[in-house]
């Protein structure tokens, strides 16, 4: 939810509560206000009657109309209590009873005590209310829209800056070598913000830079002395007869050298990788692609009397030709590495997706590592970077690389349509 939208929320959740709350004070005072109007008129009339009964020692005339009632009763000499009371009066003209007022009080007349009933209709007092309450609630609730309008306009503007900033942030790429500009602003918190933001994203790029030179550098740098190496023991192995311990041990250095010139060849296509430097892309069958890696592969499937089961369509991406190859390249020879002897690879192709799915170690690999570099299990000889050069491939290229683990096989599924 985004911020305008819960600042209106509450407030328009308090300014209710508060409307409901100051609402029902505002009618019970307008009531008791009124009310305690009909009871002074009540009054003068008890007043008039005292009045014309001192006067002229005798009860004046029953007096009825549409909203005032005045009727008088014999008590003999029992005693009437003077009170107020709310009362159901019924109303010839509209056929129906309707609230009123009523005073009960008494009064002797030649020894005689008579009961006082003073009855007022309250159908326009109640009406009067109503009318109150109903102009005052459209008032404010004018008041509230006028105010959410102009809120909405003025806290918009007010964030404009700081949705211009995030849109900045949300579009900043290291391998784009772009940098967040400062914007213009009048809110002091949105300009520290800003200036913080600006130079951190200077920061960023520098040490991005500065690594990127490194990783390039430091894998040139690397083929020279592994060159030489290579080189020296070549030389070696030619100069003379050798005992097995020293065939032995220069056949180990061999292998760690191939394996570091391998490991550095990653490591500086990763880099270019990263850094989008591979640029040339062109249309690549993909199913003659996959065919070409398989056969390669012949002989190690052979060795480990592997099943394969292709399922191929006829599918054409827009990619870099080298990048393709070494994507089939490491994902197929994950699953030839990491099976057991005998087992199962399937390998499924159509237009949305290339599906390789291979028998292996029956539990499931951490989703949350496999593609980081350098994760390898504990028996693997590989350099740790294939699944991630995999991932970055398919990334530059476009696509989505997932690993699910179903039915006790290992499934690397690369989707061409990113979502």
């Amino acid at each position: 939810m985004k911020l305008l939208a819960k600042y209106n929320r509450i407030s328009l959740m308090v300014t209710i509560v508060v409307i409901i709350i100051t609402g029902i004070i505002y009618y019970f005072t307008i009531s008791f206000v009124l009310t305690e109007e009909i009871d002074k008129d009540l009054q003068a009339e008890e007043i008039e009657i005292f009045g014309h009964v001192k006067r002229d020692n005798r009860l004046p005339e029953i007096y009825r109309s549409e909203y005032l009632k005045i009727s008088f009763t014999p008590v003999g000499r029992d005693s009437v209590k003077r009170h107020f009371t709310d009362v159901l009066v019924w109303d010839k003209s509209h056929k129906e009873r309707e609230l009123g007022r009523e005073l009960i009080s008494s009064v002797q007349v030649s020894g005689i005590n008579y009961r006082i009933s003073i009855i007022e209709s309250t159908v326009e007092t109640d009406d009067l209310i109503q009318v109150i309450f109903l102009i005052t609630l459209g008032i404010i609730l004018l008041l509230i829209l006028t105010l959410m309008v102009i809120n909405r306009l003025v806290i918009t503007n007010l964030w404009k800056p700081f949705y211009q900033m995030l849109k900045q942030i949300k579009l900043f790429n290291l391998t784009d070598n772009s940098h967040i500009i400062e914007l213009e602003t009048a809110i002091d918190e949105f300009k520290d913000m800003n200036q913080e933001v600006t130079a951190m994203s200077l920061r960023v790029n520098n040490d991005y830079q500065e690594l990127k030179s490194f990783v390039e550098n430091a894998s040139h740098e690397l083929m020279t002395p592994l060159a030489v190496i290579n080189s020296k023991l070549d030389t070696l192995v030619q100069s003379g007869e050798l005992t097995d311990r020293q065939g032995t041990l220069i056949g180990e250095v061999y292998g760690m050298v191939s394996k570091m010139r391998k490991l550095n060849k990653s490591m500086l296509l990763l880099s270019k990788i990263e850094n989008r430097i591979i640029n040339e892309k062109e249309t690549l069958d993909i199913q003659q692609r996959i065919t070409d890696v398989i056969n390669d592969f012949q002989e190690l499937l052979a060795a480990k009397s592997l099943h394969l089961n292709p399922s191929l369509q006829q599918v054409e991406v827009l990619m870099n030709k080298e990048m393709l190859y070494i994507l089939l390249n490491n994902l197929l020879g994950n699953a030839i590495r990491h099976n057991y002897v005998g087992g199962l690879i399937l390998i499924t192709l159509n237009q949305n997706q290339l599906v390789i799915a291979n028998t292996g170690q029956p539990e499931q690999l951490k989703k949350d590592v496999i593609f980081q570099r350098f994760q390898k299990s504990a028996d693997s000889d590989g350099s740790g970077l294939g699944l991630t050069l995999s991932r970055e491939i398919c990334e530059a290229s476009g696509f989505n690389l997932t690993y699910t683990y179903e039915q006790s096989r290992h499934t690397f599924i690369i989707d061409f349509n990113r979502s």
